[in-house]
């Protein structure tokens, strides 16, 4: 923060002035005279941590891009450093390195001063959010080369390790990656999209807090914090702030629930629960963590594990059973992408019930956190968008094409109308009835022609025809950023050139 820095671009700029959008223009940018390169500026007060920037030409624009913004000092990597000869040095207490893997078989090495019982927190940032098309592993090993640690996955394809030194000396953390999609090749991969960012650190990472997510309300929150290298338990959460980030080599992005919150170590000794509510806890050393509720009978309600959305190690498993413990119900993966379980269920009678959360695989340590949220089933709709930037072409409509999912019988049909349509321009909105094919996925169709060349937001809005819910639609990215306002480009063509009068005879 409080930087100015030269870039690289990848890709082709075009012609005309290319814009730079970002959160709050807290970044900027500056492109260089040859166009593959520009200066980029980050605000001494921009948010340390994942920004979505958007670039813009009269042509068009771009899908959103990620930006790190980083609280420690950063490097580009050196080549070569394939061997421990040639590794890179690393500039403790905290570095972050920005990197590719450029051909097959690379290797990448960095050598990392440390003094007995110092711990090494090594985070590796690729095919998580930056979309890179590896599965990366990292090694640390001594001056000898015996690998003495390793990590392949943390809880992602990106790798993650924390060492603790045994001697003094200097140790080796080596880094290579294979395809993210498996091919016929076991050799290390690489290629120019191979880029990554490598943080080496002694200082405080923070890898969860309890509770896992801040209580509804923008006030100053104190939360109980969990990692590496900490100097205190607790760290504040400024009022208004989504980031932790004083005094910690990596920014760590907190999220605001939307219902009441309770930690399960505050709970009382029966943990009998109220609706709604989102409790965070942490696998308990026997393997599983069980709450009581009280029900009636033919209440519809909705119950998730969320583990790791917040990178959390728990594999869920959710069961509902009676006051006895005989199991009623019972959730695991939500599909073959995401791990964490969810289930909506109808109480057959008055009573008490069990809501039992355990790891697939009954493994238990403080990494296996979660959040289980209990809450009423209410009938409800999204609406999905697959990109967010749009160009109206010369020739023919834009369509843009929209998923919708209902949940817990939402039965409704539902219109659609986009906000921010500029003049000139005409939008087919169909609407999506109660069933069939159109009750799952429309398309808009945008036509005509602007009076004035635009380019700017715009928001497609979907409402129930009966009980008039409203929802943008919109796009999650790789952090669970959601996305409603998209982006709209429509030229209006140049006027032919009026043709010269004949000169009067």
């Amino acid at each position: 923060r409080g930087t100015s820095f030269e870039v690289k671009l990848t890709g082709k700029a075009g012609d005309g002035e290319v814009k730079l959008h970002s959160e709050a223009d807290s970044i900027t940018w500056a492109l260089g005279e040859k166009r593959d390169t520009a200066t980029m500026t980050i605000a001494p007060t921009a948010r340390g941590g994942v920004h979505w920037l958007r670039y813009s030409n009269p042509s068009g624009a771009t899908e959103l891009k990620p930006f790190v913004v980083g609280l420690i000092p950063e490097v580009t990597e050196t080549e070569p450093n394939n061997r421990i000869a040639e590794a890179q040095q690393a500039a403790l207490p905290a570095v972050t390195i920005n990197a590719v893997f450029e051909k097959a078989r690379d290797v990448d090495t960095f050598a990392v001063p440390l003094t007995k019982g110092q711990t090494l927190v090594a985070a590796f940032l690729g095919n998580d959010i930056l979309n890179s098309p590896m599965d990366a592993v990292l090694q640390i090993s001594n001056v000898r080369g015996t690998v003495v640690d390793q990590n392949n996955d943390d809880t992602s394809l990106d790798p993650r390790l924390t060492f603790t030194a045994p001697s003094d000396g200097t140790w080796y953390v080596r880094a290579f990656a294979f395809p993210s999609a498996p091919n016929s090749t076991i050799a290390f991969a690489g290629g120019a999209d191979y880029v990554y960012r490598l943080t080496l650190t002694t200082q405080p990472v923070v890898e969860h807090t309890m509770p896992v997510v801040k209580p509804p309300g923008d006030g100053e929150v104190t939360l109980n914090v969990h990692g590496w290298n900490l100097a205190a338990p607790t760290a504040a959460l400024p009022a208004g702030s989504s980031t932790l980030d004083a005094g910690l080599a990596l920014p760590f992005p907190v999220q605001v629930s939307d219902l009441p919150v309770v930690v399960e170590s505050q709970l009382p000794a029966e943990r009998t629960l109220t609706v709604p509510v989102a409790v965070s806890g942490m696998i308990a050393p026997e393997g599983t963590d069980t709450y009581l509720i009280n029900a009636t009978k033919s209440q519809q309600l909705s119950f998730s594990v969320q583990a790791r959305r917040y990178g959390s190690q728990l594999d869920p498993v959710l069961s509902i059973q009676d006051k006895d413990g005989k199991p009623l119900t019972e959730a695991d993966d939500i599909n073959g992408e995401n791990p964490d379980a969810e289930l909506s269920f109808n109480i057959p009678a008055d009573g008490q019930y069990r809501i039992v959360v355990s790891d697939r695989y009954q493994h238990v340590s403080e990494r296996f956190f979660y959040v289980l949220r209990c809450e009423e089933a209410k009938s409800s709709f999204d609406v999905e968008v697959k990109t967010t930037g749009f160009t109206v072409p010369a020739d023919k409509p834009l369509e843009i094409p929209l998923t919708i999912s209902r949940r817990n019988g939402f039965a409704e049909a539902i219109d659609f109308k986009i906000e921010g349509l500029p003049e000139g321009l005409t939008a087919e909105c169909p609407q999506s009835a109660k069933d069939g094919d159109s009750s799952k996925a429309v398309t808009i169709k945008i036509s005509g022609t602007a009076k004035a060349s635009f380019a700017g937001a715009i928001k497609i809005i979907a409402e129930s025809v009966d009980t008039k819910l409203q929802k943008p639609a919109s796009l999650s990215l790789a952090d669970r950023t959601i996305v409603s306002q998209l982006w709209l480009t429509a030229v209006t063509p140049e006027a032919p050139a009026t043709p010269a009068e004949p000169a009067a005879q």
